[in-house]
């Protein structure tokens, strides 16, 4: 289900109080890319923008990304081998360090040295 499709599921341009209208509105876009894990489609972000919620999508999404490393940095892992020794986030046990670190780089588009670890 697109942004589109489940915003007009939930009826929200049919609020006719603004500041329900506003309320909601913040609140479904936010809940929809969360489910999502804030990796959306193209269309999607063109809808928050045309929104103009694209200041509120992108503070939120880089807050998300920083929490989901420090809950990464929270996984049991081997120190010889430098595996997880847990599923986390839908990876199995046993993935290296580094294929997650690119899975951050490759769909959130940050560094991870840079962006989440801060040198």
């Amino acid at each position: 289900m697109t942004l589109r499709e489940y915003l007009k599921e939930l009826k929200i341009d049919q609020i006719e109080d603004d500041t329900e209208f506003c309320d909601k509105e913040y609140n479904a876009i936010m809940d929809y890319c969360t489910e999502r894990k804030f990796l959306i489609t193209d269309d999607d972000l063109a809808s928050i923008v045309s929104r103009g919620l694209n200041d509120s999508f992108e503070y939120r999404r880089a807050e998300y990304i920083k929490n989901l490393w420090l809950e990464f940095g929270n996984v049991s892992m081997n120190p010889e081998t430098k595996c997880i020794e847990e599923e986390w986030n839908g990876f199995a046990a046993g993935w290296h360090r580094t294929s997650i670190c690119d899975w951050f780089e490759e769909n959130y588009g940050v560094s991870v040295a840079k962006d989440l670890m801060g040198l």
